[in-house]
């Protein structure tokens, strides 16, 4: 009797803690990178498909463009204009892909593009910044 069991409280105790250390892909990488390579980044490099998830939220933030211009006014402020997918999603975090937008991200320095064909500017982190607070999450 206890050879069976001892297998079965096994199979209870390895399961779930291998269900937990599974890393899933935002769907926003995987519209971006690829199902395979999101897929080959996961079964590889697992820690990366958090980066990139932390990433897809934290390295960067929207804001209305009189709320800039009256507290901010950015000098050397760049400009994008986004897809129409991207343009819907503005006003939520979780559906907005920053990954579309084309803009690339500084080492050092904070970053300011004014969306052309929206009244909103997009702020990117450094890299540098976004590196720190994603360790400091870990």
């Amino acid at each position: 009797m206890n050879k069976i069991i001892f297998p079965i409280l096994c199979l209870f105790l390895v399961i779930p803690t291998h269900a937990q250390t599974s890393v899933q892909a935002d769907v926003r990488l995987i519209d971006s990178f690829g199902e395979a390579r999101v897929q080959t980044m996961t079964n590889q490099t697992p820690d990366s498909i958090l980066y990139y998830n932390f990433f897809l939220n934290y390295s960067f933030e929207i804001w209305k463009a009189e709320d800039v211009m009256k507290y901010i006014k950015p000098a050397n402020a760049g400009s994008v204009v986004l897809l129409e997918d991207n343009l819907a999603a503005l006003s939520s975090r979780e559906d907005f892909n920053i990954l579309h937008t084309g803009l690339k991200w500084s080492k050092d320095q904070t970053q300011w593009f004014k969306i052309e064909n929206a009244n909103y500017y997009i702020k990117l982190h450094s890299l540098s910044y976004i590196e720190r607070k994603f360790k400091a999450d870990k």
